[in-house]
């Protein structure tokens, strides 16, 4: 069998904020670890962490495989979220302590995440009484990506309880996949999870957005995302391949383009837009079949919708076919995976205050898909 190479440098791009860097050698430190040992073999040298400079996708897997195997703890990831103060967002951080509420904060967080780190894509969708920030993973074949999503998502969750100093005990965490042997350590400090859902997501109750944060302050929320915007040109973001990609689907009529189409809207030949994908370890039937899935994923969980309604606004011919790659996603039926799953997301309303300002998932720079 043909090895396949894959060319990493989409990995070695500047990528996660070194301040990140920072928290978890403070961290180590705590720990008893030197940061020489943190730092041995990873490429990052002192002057790195100095500043607004930023780590490669490569450093920050390395610097997390470092911790992980001097501390002996895979969950290092979640130990990251749960340490995280706002100041780890450094610039961001100061933003969201100025903005008026959560929603507010929220907003900003999606819009500019790609300032902490341009390695994940967060986009917000409104689902009923929930907003739901989908996370997708830009750089899926680079090492330590459970690690690196696990801390992004932990502090996602505790953004709300941070900002706000009030608890938020409906606010979940959901991951694709199953439950890793080393969560129970974790599971009394975490927001409450879901493994196995197939989508990987931070769902956050509507009636939490409207919660005021005590620290808010206009003119200093402006400056900052006047910085936020200069950041961006001087770093040159939004040049990932894998992100325009799947900007560019479904259209607006539900529909997945094809390839021809997505390399003439991003200026490229198809032949050119496969060989880069293949080089960065994915190719462009799996990136539709990923964004079908997750469209697929939350029809499902929306228990108006019958599977044969479902089959034809994604475009299967019949239940059937809609059936049978649900199965190769989930290992389970549709029925099967909404009896699961939606019996358990139905809660009442919570009471919450007045709602003055709320989260625009189209204003936060996304289209309200996910992926």
């Amino acid at each position: 069998m043909r090895k396949v190479q894959i060319d990493m440098s989409d990995w070695f791009r500047a990528d996660v904020s070194a301040e990140y860097a920072v928290g978890l050698l403070q961290l180590m430190e705590r720990r008893g670890l030197t940061p020489e040992a943190l730092l041995r073999g990873t490429g990052v040298g002192a002057a790195q962490l100095e500043g607004d400079l930023r780590l490669t996708t490569q450093q920050d897997a390395a610097l997390l495989a470092n911790a992980v195997r001097l501390t002996d703890d895979p969950g290092i990831g979640f130990e990251l979220g749960l340490s995280c103060t706002l100041t780890w967002h450094g610039l961001l951080g100061f933003g969201l302590m100025s903005c008026e509420t959560l929603g507010e904060a929220l907003e900003l967080w999606v819009r500019y995440q790609d300032l902490r780190t341009s390695g994940f894509r967060l986009v917000a969708q409104q689902r009923g009484d929930y907003l739901e920030l989908h996370i997708q993973d830009l750089s899926p074949g680079a090492p330590m990506r459970q690690c690196a999503l696990e801390r992004l998502a932990t502090m996602t969750a505790r953004l709300g309880p941070q900002l706000t100093q009030l608890p938020m005990p409906d606010i979940e965490i959901w991951f694709k996949d199953d439950q890793p042997d080393y969560f129970p350590a974790y599971r009394d400090r975490l927001a409450r999870i879901r493994y196995a859902t197939r989508m990987c997501l931070v769902r956050i109750p509507s009636s939490y957005l409207a919660s005021v944060i005590v620290t808010a302050n206009p003119v200093a929320l402006r400056q900052a995302k006047a910085q936020y915007e200069s950041l961006r040109f001087k770093w040159g973001q939004g040049e990932c391949l894998v992100a325009r990609v799947m900007n560019l689907m479904p259209v607006a009529d539900e529909t997945y383009p094809g390839i021809e189409e997505v390399a003439r809207a991003l200026c490229m030949s198809s032949r050119t837009l496969k060989r880069k994908l293949h080089g960065l370890g994915v190719n462009f039937r799996q990136l539709i079949d990923d964004a079908r899935k997750n469209e697929v994923l939350r029809d499902v969980l929306n228990t108006s919708m019958t599977i044969d309604e479902i089959a034809m606004r994604r475009g299967y011919s019949d239940a059937a076919n809609l059936t049978r790659a649900f199965r190769r996603w989930t290992g389970e039926s549709p029925s099967q995976y909404r009896s699961k799953l939606s019996c358990r997301l139905e809660r009442s309303r919570s009471t919450s205050r007045t709602h003055r300002r709320g989260f625009s998932p189209q204003a936060a720079g996304g289209r309200g898909r996910a992926g």
